[in-house]
């Protein structure tokens, strides 16, 4: 049993080790974005549109998806007095779309942020909800990660607990981890 457990431990730990450090760059953008550059890379476009193929916004964002390429969810959609303004936004990129319904173009701005941004972005995609098909599968990969860490623990206190000789060592590394980790959401906490 000991050896299925280690087998388990080590595997868990090689496959989600890319998820963890991800998460411990883009917590550090969280708290020092200044550190970093995160000002996006702006365009400016106009866009031919069908007044027919406009009659609302999701059916023009459909159309600009095909016609133009644009990947993402839909988002923050206002339907305004003749105004149409939504964005289609992807890990990293965001499209803002503003149409005057009736014209035959529509003003698109698109920002594309830099990586540590994308970081931080997918530090916060969660949950399985989305229209869009990848932030889906980024959303299960993230279940999979939090699951699997769980496991990657439980996994490493049985095998701590195994190895006898080890268990002093152990025992103060896990109390000094609980200390660290109190103290860090005590800080979060206060500040």
């Amino acid at each position: 049993m000991y050896r299925v457990w280690r087998d388990t431990h080590l595997l868990l730990g090689l496959f989600f080790f890319v998820f963890v450090v991800m998460f411990g760059v883009s917590s550090l953008h969280f708290s020092h974005r200044g550190w970093f550059g995160s000002e996006p890379a702006e365009t400016e476009s106009t866009v031919a549109v069908d007044p027919g193929q406009a009659p609302t916004p999701r059916e023009l964002a459909r159309h600009l998806m095909e016609e133009q390429g644009y990947r993402g969810g839909l988002h923050d959609i206002r339907d305004t007095e003749g105004q149409i303004r939504f964005n289609i936004s992807r890990i990293g990129t965001v499209h803002d779309v503003r149409y005057t319904r009736g014209a035959r173009e529509a003003q698109v701005r698109t920002r594309v942020f830099p990586f540590m941004n994308m970081m931080t972005w997918m530090h916060a995609t969660f949950g399985m909800h989305h229209e869009y098909a990848p932030h889906n599968v980024w959303g299960a990969l993230m279940f999979l990660t939090s699951v699997g860490l769980l496991i990657l623990g439980g996994t490493g206190l049985y095998l701590w607990f195994e190895l006898r000789a080890e268990r002093r060592i152990g025992a103060v590394l896990l109390f000094g981890n609980v200390v660290f980790g109190a103290g860090l959401i005590a800080l979060l906490w206060i500040g």
